[in-house]
C-alpha cells in the first residue's frame, strides 16, 4: 500500500498536477482499493473537519489585511520609514528591503503579498542604485519569507491547529528566529555591497527620520498592536486578525483616502480566492493525513527512527534534512500539513518542547519557500517581475547558505524559540 501510494504521488508530481490533486488522488484510490469497507462520506469528513478548527479563520482575516496594505499607501510608508532609517549604511537599500518585509510580515503575514507590496516598490529602486537584477530579486524573495516567522504567521496558525500547540506561543517563538534570518541577510548584503562598491546613500537629518516615522507611524503601530495584544494576553490571534482589517481599513479609506469602499469588496474577492486555494489544500492534506494514520504510517517512521537514534539532536537534524528535501518539490503548506503528523509524536516522545518544534518546522518552510527547483517564491518572483527563472536563481545559493545557518543554530539552541514564550505565558 505504502508503495502504491507514494508512486501515485510522485507520478502526479511529475505530470506538474496541482497539489491538492497530489495528495487527494492518491488518497481516494487508495482507500478504494485498501479500504473498500470504507464509505466516500468518511473522505469528505475528513475534508470539512480539516478546514473547521476556529484558529483558521484568521488566515482569510490576514490574507485579506495584507491585500488592502499591498493596494494602500501603508507598505510605501513602511519603506520610507526604513530607507531613511537603514539606507545611508553599507547595503543601505538591501537592509531597507529586509525590515520592510519583516515588518510588512508583522502585520499580514503573507509571503506573496510581502513580494509583492514590497518587491514592486524596491525591485526596480535597488538595480537603478546598481544591485544586480539577480542579487535584488533574491533578497526580496528570501526577506518576505520572513513574514512566514515573524508574527503572525499563517504558517504558526497551521501548525498549532494540526498540533493543539498555543498559536499565540507560537507567534512569540517566531520572533528570535525570524530576527536572526534577518541579520543574516543584512550580514551578506553589507558584504556584497562592499563587494561590488555600492555608492553609500545620504544620511537622513533627524528632520527627515522623524517625519518619516510619523508618516509611518500607522503601520508601526499596528505591529506593536499585533504582537503586544498577543504577547500580553489581550487578545487571540484570530482576534488579532479581525483588529488589523478593521485597522487597515479605517487609514485606507479614511484616513489616508487610498482606497474606496467598493475597492474593499474587489479586494475581498481577490483575498477569497486566495483564501479558497488554501483551504482546499488544508483540507485536501487533512483527508491524506487521515489515511497515512489509518496505514499506520506515523508508527512505522517512529520505528523506523528509533531505530536509527536515539539522540534528541540527530533526531532533530533527520527531521530537518527530510523537511529540506521535501520543500525542494512540494510548496510549503503542504510539507507542513503531511510531515508534522509524522515527526510530531516522535518529537513529544523526545521530549521536544512543541514551540521550538514549530519555530523550527516553520523556518524550514520560510527557507523551502525559495529553494529551488519548487520554492513558491521563486515562481511568485518570475511572475510579478517578469523575468527569468534562471536569472532569479543565479542569485538565491548565498541566501540559501544563510537560512542553512540559522536554522542550524535554532536546532542547536532551543532557547532562541522558546525564551520569549517562557517570559510570556509563565
Amino acid at each position: 500500500m505504502i508503495a502504491f501510494l507514494s508512486l501515485s504521488i510522485i507520478i502526479l508530481l511529475l505530470f506538474g498536477f496541482p497539489m491538492f490533486i497530489v495528495l487527494l488522488l492518491p488518497t481516494l484510490a487508495t482507500l478504494n482499493i485498501f479500504f473498500p469497507f470504507l464509505e466516500a462520506y468518511d473522505i469528505i469528513n475528513k475534508i470539512i473537519s480539516g478546514v473547521s478548527p476556529f484558529p483558521l479563520v484568521a488566515i482569510p482575516l490576514f490574507i485579506y489585511a495584507a491585500d488592502i496594505m499591498m493596494e494602500g499607501e501603508m507598505s510605501e510608508r513602511l519603506i520610507s520609514f526604513t530607507n531613511k532609517l537603514v539606507g545611508h549604511m553599507p547595503g543601505g537599500l538591501a537592509h531597507t528591503t529586509t525590515l520592510a518585509c519583516g515588518l510588512f510580515g508583522a502585520i499580514s503575514g503573507s509571503t506573496q503579498a510581502a513580494v509583492a507590496a514590497i518587491g514592486s516598490n524596491m525591485r526596480p529602486t535597488l538595480i537603478k542604485k546598481g544591485y544586480d537584477e539577480s542579487f535584488a530579486t533574491a533578497l526580496i524573495i528570501n526577506a518576505s519569507d520572513l513574514s512566514q516567522l515573524i508574527p503572525p504567521s499563517i504558517f504558526m496558525i497551521m501548525f498549532g491547529v494540526i498540533t493543539g500547540t498555543s498559536i499565540a506561543a507560537l507567534f512569540i517563538a517566531g520572533i528570535l528566529p525570524g530576527i536572526l534570518l534577518g541579520l543574516s541577510f543584512m550580514i551578506y548584503s553589507t558584504w556584497w555591497a562592499k563587494k561590488h562598491k555600492i555608492k553609500l546613500e545620504k544620511r537622513s537629518t533627524w528632520s527627515e527620520l522623524f517625519s518619516a516615522t510619523k508618516r509611518a507611524a500607522a503601520p508601526i503601530g499596528l505591529v506593536f498592536i499585533i504582537i503586544g495584544g498577543i504577547y500580553g494576553g489581550i487578545f487571540s490571534p484570530s482576534e488579532a486578525a479581525g483588529i488589523a482589517v478593521g485597522y487597515n481599513i479605517i487609514f485606507e479609506v479614511y484616513i489616508y483616502k487610498t482606497l474606496s469602499l467598493k475597492d474593499l469588496f474587489r479586494i475581498a474577492r481577490k483575498s477569497a480566492i486566495t483564501t479558497a486555494l488554501v483551504y482546499i489544500l488544508v483540507g485536501a492534506a487533512s483527508a491524506f493525513g487521515w489515511l497515512i494514520t489509518l496505514a499506520q504510517i506515523p508508527s512505522l517512521v517512529t520505528n523506523f527512527l528509533v531505530g536509527l537514534t536515539t539522540s534528541r539532536l540527530v533526531f532533530l537534524f533527520i527531521m530537518n534534512a527530510v523537511f529540506f528535501v521535501a520543500l525542494m518539490v512540494i510548496n510549503p503548506l503542504s510539507a507542513m500539513v503531511i510531515l508534522t503528523p509524522l515527526f510530531f509524536p516522535l518529537a513529544t516522545a523526545y521530549g521536544i518542547d512543541p514551540l521550538h518544534m514549530g519555530a523550527l518546522i516553520t523556518l524550514n518552510a520560510a527557507i523551502g519557500s525559495a529553494t529551488p527547483p519548487f520554492g513558491t517564491d521563486i515562481f511568485t518572483a518570475v511572475a510579478i517581475f517578469d523575468v527569468s527563472y534562471e536569472k532569479v536563481l543565479k542569485g538565491v545559493p548565498p541566501f540559501l547558505i544563510a537560512g542553512i545557518i540559522v536554522l542550524i543554530l535554532v536546532t542547536l539552541f532551543p532557547i532562541i524559540s522558546t525564551l520569549l514564550p517562557n517570559l510570556a505565558f509563565i
